[in-house]
């Protein structure tokens, strides 16, 4: 009986951003298509409101009972970079750790987990061949075990915890494929205080160098354009926009477009491919009419794959109470996206 009751319990999504925490339940972690219901998304900081979520869906929380989890988390420390390697030496102690710390101007790598990816495919290069362009992801071991020790905090245990930028990536990259689409897709992970760029194109990931504005900034043009008293005044008023105020969404991300647009012409320029396209991620549900705004700032197409029917070729069922999710949950869909829901799960 106890194995039957392992086999029947419910797992959960659980993805963090320094702008929100989505969340969701996996209903029978062995049977397909994976069923995810209860779509939430909270605040970064309310942990009482997610031990309450957790509490209402998956069941209070018992001494030494932890419920199985699928996590993305994105600590601030982390880095993304595109380098060209030696795979013959990456078995070599160090080898990544110091073309990370040269690149990240960091004094010591020694404690980071560092890992050389396909930029084609995110997967893992194997230690032979040529030199050859990588994508090298490098995290602090502490902000791990911060991450871990967070988790188990709420009564979950994680069966996976990673950047879901590299999964959001990797559904990207497929989309582009299917679709057929001809030119390069730049993907904006917009967060508090910076805005991270990419660049899907046919050669594989690249990674630009960060902006200095982010999530705050767009609420700082807010105050002035909307003569808003303080900051929380200004956020209440982008959660419910306007006609008049979505009109003016161009002058509310000028000071992302500004240094968004130059950044993504010298890409052009220096690689000669086209971006046609712009994916925006990290922005919460009720800021995403943001994203046309800031793709028109800049002259690009938005581009928002189905997710009902991206996740469906997965085997995930996405919708909720028979409402569409919102495109934002791409990033934390993708986590869960290559999951063997007929695998065996036990606790």
């Amino acid at each position: 009986m106890s194995l039957l009751t392992r086999k029947a319990r419910h797992g959960l999504l659980f993805n963090l951003t320094s702008n929100f925490l989505q969340l969701a339940r996996i209903e029978r972690l062995d049977e397909k298509p994976l069923d995810l219901r209860d779509f939430s998304e909270l605040g970064p900081d309310d942990g009482k409101a997610c031990a309450a979520w957790i509490d209402r869906h998956l069941g209070e929380r018992r001494r030494g009972h932890y419920h199985p989890a699928y996590c993305g988390f994105h600590p601030p420390e982390r880095v993304l970079i595109r380098e060209i390697i030696t795979p013959r030496r990456l078995p070599e102690p160090g080898y990544l750790q110091g073309i990370l710390a040269e690149h990240a101007r960091l004094a010591s790598a020694r404690d980071w987990f560092v890992v050389a990816l396909n930029p084609m495919d995110g997967t893992p290069l194997p230690a032979d061949g040529n030199p050859r362009h990588a994508l090298i992801l490098g995290l602090p071991r502490e902000a791990i075990r911060r991450a871990q020790a967070h988790l188990l905090e709420f009564g979950l245990r994680p069966r996976r915890l990673e950047v879901s930028t590299l999964g959001l990536l990797g559904a990207l990259t497929r989309h582009r494929g299917q679709s057929g689409y001809a030119h390069a897709i730049a993907v904006c992970e917009i967060e508090l205080s910076q805005t991270r760029l990419y660049i899907i194109a046919k050669d594989g990931v690249h990674v630009l160098n960060s902006l200095p504005h982010g999530l705050l900034s767009i609420t700082e043009a807010a105050m002035k354009e909307l003569d808003a008293p303080d900051a929380i005044v200004a956020r209440r008023l982008l959660e419910t926009p306007t006609e008049e105020l979505v009109a003016h969404g161009r002058k509310l991300t000028r000071v992302l477009s500004r240094h968004f647009k130059p950044a993504v012409d010298h890409f052009e320029l220096k690689t000669g491919h086209r971006i046609d396209a712009l994916h925006c991620t990290h922005l919460p549900t009720k800021l995403g009419w943001l994203a046309p705004a800031l793709g028109a700032a800049v002259d690009l197409q938005l581009i928002e794959p189905d997710l009902a029917a991206l996740m469906g070729e997965a085997g995930i069922k996405v919708s909720d109470d028979g409402e569409p999710v919102s495109p934002n949950w791409l990033a934390s869909l993708s986590l869960v996206s290559e999951l063997a829901p007929t695998n065996e799960v036990t606790a």
